[in-house]
């Protein structure tokens, strides 16, 4: 009987990744392409929205005295416009250029993922063909790096490589704040199982970065990102779960619907499932329940101007879809994989990517 070649094996799940990463990247540069074509190929077209802000940063680096309403928490993104500004005149084609790359990274290292728990790589395309990441790909935002990162770090963890993980998580933080409740859930959830001298190394790798760059807004423009972002509207507004959803003008009904099905509702199923987990305690999903719960609470404690439109809401609710699909890879349950894929995929095919906007 001839045997199976190892080789061939690991191969054809690196093929099979890259091909998930590939069908990623060629629906966004559609998505993009049609965006181009109807603006008479106009790249500034992308900078709305908050890429308006990505791109003047980008212009201005090394400086930070670009035209920004909220300089210290618009610079606490640094890591999108850092990548672009190499690139002079040609900044608004490079942001875009980054994130079709990013669209198809974050949806290679999800299929890594799931081949790991021996599901089909194919659950990869979620990540590249969600409403929300097709949204930030339009307007030049800065979740599909951010959460492209997360992933990579979610892939290097599960392959038992904790100090990359970690850098992952440090650059994502860079990329966007919010990315920082995962290494934080990554760090509570080991604080009994792991050397303290392992977790120091995972917390200054993956939380060092944000926190020098927050001291180095302090001295450059006199406030960190996460002081003005307080200062930018009120904190209480994010504390009370729904109060966004709750007390935003209904636009369209269908809108409202839409925002709810595939925003709140996922979100509000990730905080009962992060709970219900670590109540009991199960050691299998401890990681991706923390995470669970963490990113619900604040996908569910969005403000009012964050749910006005869905492609407010939707980009910012990648950070539970991530979440999410990494709890129910980690179950390896392939029916129930697949039922989430589709749910995440059904936006697709009744609304356009831009209907909402």
């Amino acid at each position: 009987m001839k045997r199976r070649d190892p080789t061939s094996s690991i191969h054809r799940s690196t093929l099979s990744c890259i091909a998930v990463a590939a069908i990623s990247c060629l629906v966004g540069a559609i998505v993009v392409y049609v965006k181009l074509m109807r603006h008479s190929f106009d790249p500034l077209i992308f900078a709305e929205i908050d890429g308006y802000f990505v791109y003047h940063l980008a212009r201005s680096l090394p400086s930070l005295e670009a035209n920004l309403d909220l300089p210290a928490y618009r610079a606490q993104r640094i890591l999108l416009p850092f990548l672009a500004a190499p690139f002079g005149a040609f900044i608004p084609w490079a942001i875009i250029s980054i994130n079709l790359g990013a669209l198809a990274t974050g949806s290679y290292a999800l299929a890594c993922i799931a081949l790991q728990y021996r599901l089909s790589p194919l659950i990869g395309v979620v990540f590249g063909l969600w409403i929300g990441s097709l949204f930030a790909l339009q307007f030049n935002l800065t979740e599909i790096l951010t959460y492209a990162l997360v992933l990579c770090g979610i892939a290097l963890y599960e392959s038992h490589r904790p100090a990359p993980a970690a850098i992952m998580f440090g650059l994502a933080i860079l990329a966007k704040e919010t990315a920082i409740l995962y290494p934080v859930a990554l760090i509570i959830s080991h604080i009994r199982t792991q050397p303290w001298r392992q977790q120091a190394l995972f917390g200054l790798l993956s939380l060092g970065p944000g926190a020098l760059w927050q001291l180095a807004l302090i001295v450059l423009l006199g406030q960190s990102g996460l002081t003005a972002a307080f200062q930018a509207g009120a904190p209480a507004d994010r504390m009370v779960p729904l109060i966004g959803l709750l007390t935003t003008p209904m636009r369209a009904p269908d809108f409202w619907i839409a925002q709810v099905l595939w925003v709140f509702v996922p979100s509000l199923g990730a905080v009962c499932w992060g709970l219900i987990a670590l109540l009991r305690n199960s050691e299998r999903t401890s990681p991706a329940s923390w995470t669970l719960l963490f990113n619900g609470l604040f996908v569910l404690a969005l403000p009012a101007p964050s749910c006005e439109y869905m492609v407010h809401s939707a980009r910012i609710a990648l950070a539970v879809v991530v979440a999410l699909t990494w709890a129910i890879i980690r179950m390896q349950r392939p029916t129930l994989a697949l039922a989430w894929c589709g749910f995440l995929l059904a936006p697709l095919t009744l609304f356009r990517p831009d209907a909402y906007f």
